[in-house]
């Protein structure tokens, strides 16, 4: 696989590990994703971890899917999202193009890992095993544009999402100080 990395190409059967992960302030339901396709609609899913604070980043959902075929052969791979902040039932959407030559291959699979944020933050990472700071990989790091036509007040669904108790428990409130701005009223 080594020798995949120096080419940055991949094939169908190239496994990559796919997983998702949010501050413990900023839970999220996601509603869209892709990578290297049209943003499309994706069964919604509740979104939890403590991103900011543990090691590994993303022990939230996650996925063992094929690695995506790099439409363009421009060497890098466009991951978007949308999704509702739970905490403040504001809807953002993001995209952003990272390196392919950046992932980290863990176990035969390569990583990548999607994380959320207060304010919108998004942030694509291929983080290394470990349970260190220096584990990390960031590659990619944006705040979100703000999409009011999709803004849900989910966060009190539980009738829908039942988790969203425990979830509400886990959360702490939005520091003071974050990478986004909060929007304007």
């Amino acid at each position: 696989m080594a020798a995949l990395l120096l080419g940055c190409t991949f094939t169908a059967a190239d496994p990559l590990t796919l997983t998702f992960g949010s501050y413990r302030s900023s839970p999220v339901l996601l509603t869209h994703f892709s990578i290297e396709s049209s943003l499309a609609p994706t069964p919604e899913m509740v979104i939890i971890s403590a991103a900011e604070e543990k090691v590994p980043r993303t022990n939230g959902a996650s996925a063992a899917i094929s690695a995506p075929r790099d439409v363009g052969g421009d060497r890098r791979w466009k991951v978007a999202a949308q999704w509702i902040e739970l905490q403040t039932s504001r809807a953002y959407r993001s995209e952003v193009s990272k390196p392919i030559s950046g992932l980290t291959e863990a176990y035969g699979a390569y990583e990548l890992n999607v994380i959320f944020g207060p304010h919108g933050l998004f942030l694509v990472g291929s983080d290394r095993m470990g349970n260190q700071l220096e584990d990390r990989v960031d590659l990619a790091m944006n705040c979100g544009q703000r999409v009011p036509s999709a803004d849900r007040d989910w966060g009190r669904n539980i009738g829908r999402y039942p988790e969203l108790p425990a979830v509400r428990n886990y959360m702490r409130p939005v520091p003071s100080r974050t990478d986004c701005a909060p929007p304007a009223r």
